[in-house]
């Protein structure tokens, strides 16, 4: 079943990214890192969606 995604702002996508990443690998990002996070948390709203709910799904594997 497909899901349905809503608009959520740039600026939340940004934030759970880097907190997602910066819990993950147990260090702050490194500049180029978090610019890298900024520009794909500017992109159409749904790949943004796509692309957070894949890294979540990914943490959430590598935590079992």
């Amino acid at each position: 079943m497909e899901k349905q995604y809503k608009f959520v702002d740039p600026g939340v996508t940004r934030k759970e990214l880097n907190l997602l990443f910066a819990k993950h690998l147990d260090r702050s990002l490194t500049q180029d890192e978090a610019d890298t996070l900024y520009w794909l948390s500017e992109c159409e709203y749904k790949s943004r969606a796509v692309i957070l709910d894949l890294f979540k799904e990914l943490a959430s594997k590598i935590e079992e």
